[in-house]
């Protein structure tokens, strides 16, 4: 509160005005517009318009940095120094440049309430920021390789739960901590996120009924995933996920956990967001176990990685490739594909094909 405070006065005293108790009349408070903000984004994930976490997080940014320095300012007050003294005040935080973008949005929002509720009569200019895309560090065939290697190595200490005495010192929302190593599966998790695109949201969700197998002139897996990140179309495996698949299928067919409504990863784990903790968790074990939790940039090596291996290895490796049939069956869009995914690649990466003649 001691921070807003200073905020606050410096803001007065840089238009030539002078703090006093009492000086300003009552107004409208960034809280009144938090409020009726949050209303409106509760209303739409009623709709189906935005996912309850976007909701958490826009109500975690009004209640936290924005309150803080807008706390003893009156929304009336909020012009465009102030705006810019806010992304000041963000940056000497450390924090990135795309999470302060995110809070300008949150701050417009906020400002457009205001505007609805006729408490101001403009929004002040925003200062444009520049960002710089920071790709998340994939993985290059090697290293994928070790990834698998090691999986395996590791899950030779693993013990089934079955097999574990079941006390609230080792299960925790069906979670076993006394596990050694990682799960028998893990390996295969690894393998089919790389063969089939998709998001580590998609691989907490992601069940039994959801997959297909097709066999023709191609041989591949057809996935129905659930929406994610507003995505709903299908995706196209690569040959290799059917047999990851099939041996996943018949590991837990022999458990009874290869139902149609079972989960194809860590399926004991109902709790599904305690089951993301733990594939993020299980994930770091390999890359310590490999060295590999930074990129060559330095980039810190999540499981998300493998989603960004398994695009690139395509626009490296496949043949002629087309960029918008890719970006739909990833389900992205082309301009993410070209920002994030191509961005790593080189002309000298495919140089044959710079080579070529008609």
């Amino acid at each position: 509160m001691e921070l807003a405070k200073r905020f606050y006065e410096q803001q007065l005293l840089m238009r030539g005005s002078v703090l006093a108790q009492g000086a300003v009349n009552h107004s409208h408070s960034i809280g009144q517009a938090t409020d009726a903000l949050l209303q409106q984004e509760a209303a739409r994930v009623q709709r189906g318009e935005i996912t309850r976490k976007c909701y958490l997080i826009a109500q975690g940014r009004c209640r936290g940095q924005i309150a803080q320095l807008f706390a003893h300012m009156p929304i009336e007050r909020i012009d465009r120094l102030a705006v810019e003294r806010f992304a000041a005040q963000l940056s000497k935080s450390a924090v990135c440049g795309w999470t302060i973008r995110a809070y300008m949005v949150v701050l417009r929002k906020l400002l457009n309430v205001a505007l609805r509720q006729e408490w101001i009569d403009r929004i002040p200019a925003f200062p444009k920021l520049k960002t710089q895309a920071n790709p998340r560090g994939h993985f290059a065939v090697q290293e994928y390789l070790q990834l698998l290697r090691s999986a395996k190595r590791l899950r030779l200490d693993y013990q089934e739960p079955t097999q574990l005495a079941r006390t609230h010192r080792s299960t925790q929302g069906g979670v076993f901590e006394a596990t050694a190593g990682v799960p028998w599966e893990f390996a295969w998790l690894i393998g089919f996120m790389v063969n089939s695109f998709v998001r580590p949201v998609d691989i907490k969700v992601i069940q039994h009924q959801h997959v297909e197998i097709v066999r023709g002139e191609h041989t591949y897996l057809r996935l129905r995933l659930p929406e994610t990140k507003r995505h709903t179309g299908q995706i196209v495996t690569l040959p290799a996920a059917v047999r990851i698949y099939e041996q996943l299928r018949t590991h837990f067919a022999a458990q009874d956990l290869a139902g149609p409504s079972d989960y194809l990863f860590l399926p004991r784990v109902r709790d599904r967001q305690a089951a993301t903790w733990l594939m993020d968790k299980l994930f770091g074990r390999v890359l310590d176990a490999t060295g590999l939790r930074l990129g060559a940039k330095g980039q810190r090596r999540t499981l998300y990685s493998l989603r960004h291996s398994a695009i690139t290895f395509r626009l490296l490796y496949g043949q002629d490739i087309d960029l918008l049939t890719l970006a739909r069956n990833a389900r992205t869009s082309l301009e993410m594909v070209d920002r994030f995914y191509a961005s790593v690649l080189s002309a000298e990466m495919n140089v044959k094909m710079l080579h070529s003649r008609r």
